[in-house]
């Protein structure tokens, strides 16, 4: 089962940048603290935190969050590197995602999915529009199996 998430992941990481087609100067500024930009920095959030295809930032905190030191540039090679470093961390915990996800919410959750969103220079976030490919369902900070309903 956690091979097919991570396999579905990277599937969807690649066609999502195949899709990309946007080309930019790499050799654009780096991130930089001193101008009050932000590293590369990973959350993630529920599908009930954000609307789909709007440009609203999700709402609440995210579910789980992972800063980095790297500063990657401010350009769409730098935030595919962002996200890279990002899956590099959630990938390794995807089998225990269910428990860690449940447990770190404050509130319960019904078949929501969870997606991964980055900030990388500006503080804002960035939806890169990859999920595990699963729903979650949390009652009091455990998860349960998902109803299927026919």
């Amino acid at each position: 089962m956690s091979t097919y998430l991570i396999l579905l992941l990277c599937i969807s990481l690649c066609c999502a940048q195949d899709n990309n087609t946007v080309v930019e100067n790499t050799s654009t500024t780096e991130a930089s603290t001193t101008d009050g930009s932000v590293g590369c920095i990973c959350g993630v959030f529920l599908s009930g935190q954000f609307k789909k295809g709007s440009k609203e930032q999700p709402k609440g905190n995210p579910a789980l969050l992972h800063e980095y030191s790297d500063s990657f540039p401010c350009t769409v090679v730098g935030n595919k590197l962002c996200t890279n470093k990002c899956l590099d961390v959630i990938v390794k915990h995807l089998p225990n995602s269910p428990a860690i996800l449940c447990g770190s919410i404050d509130r319960d959750c019904h078949k929501e999915r969870a997606y991964l969103f980055i900030k990388n220079c500006k503080d804002e976030w960035i939806n890169t529009n990859l999920s595990a490919g699963r729903e979650y369902c949390c009652k009091d900070g455990i998860p349960y199996k998902c109803p299927i309903l026919s």
